[in-house]
């Protein structure tokens, strides 16, 4: 059975790391999806708020959302690794814990518009102790997207994932998505806390501060499989 979801207001928070950052918490089969860059090779995890509106079943639609994922390569296959996801029901956290590590949080968004869509757009989430806050603004005039030839190529590398990754009780799972290609907004970030970052080590607070860039996408149509397990390599 496939899900349908109406997602909106989504905004990706980027951060680039040494890979050696991340490959402790991928398991066997997955790879960080890595890049040379003048800063060396890195890889890429993004911290990403969403509200869900209409969906199929309807059970699982008006919550909103945050993802912790890691960009990934499995056999080949860019995907992404799912470290965590907050959700504002509990009815949806239940639902999509079958999926990936899911857990009821609090989340809230707030969105202004002013001269332009999306002036201010802050996000505070908080689950058990760990908090998250973020302020963004879409940019009027953005410059090029860091580590990118061009916008497009990096449009493609940071949001066009199709397969997302997960372990649980029964080892190494995968969902596989279908949604348009996006062309987002790019934004400024004042990126404060993200405790799940910084509580596993892989960010300093610091480095929450300074992300490598954020993107908004003010809406985009995700159909969603049910989990498939991946097969042992």
């Amino acid at each position: 059975m496939a899900i349908g979801l109406k997602l909106r207001n989504l905004l990706f928070v980027i951060h680039a790391v040494a890979p050696e950052r991340v490959r402790r918490f991928l398991p066997a089969g997955l790879e960080p999806d890595v890049r040379e860059t003048p800063d060396g090779p890195r890889a890429f995890l993004a911290t990403v708020a969403l509200e869900s509106g209409a969906a199929f079943p309807y059970v699982l639609t008006g919550f909103r959302q945050v993802n912790y994922r890691i960009y990934v390569r499995h056999r080949g296959e860019p995907g992404v690794m799912f470290l965590r996801s907050w959700v504002s029901s509990r009815t949806a956290a239940a639902a999509m814990s079958l999926a990936i590590p899911t857990e009821h949080a609090d989340v809230e968004m707030e969105i202004q518009d002013g001269a332009a869509p999306y002036s201010h757009f802050t996000v505070h989430g908080r689950s058990g102790d760990h908090e998250l806050e973020l302020e963004a603004q879409a940019d009027p005039q953005p410059a090029a997207l860091p580590y990118f030839a061009t916008a497009e190529e990096g449009f493609d590398f940071l949001t066009h994932r199709l397969t997302g990754f997960a372990t649980g009780r029964n080892g190494l799972s995968v969902v596989r998505v279908e949604h348009p290609h996006m062309h987002p907004l790019r934004a400024r970030i004042e990126a404060k806390r993200a405790d799940e970052w910084t509580a596993q080590g892989v960010l300093t607070p610091e480095e929450v501060r300074h992300p490598l860039l954020a993107l908004i996408q003010p809406e985009v149509q995700f159909d969603m499989n049910l989990p498939e397990r991946v097969a042992a390599s």
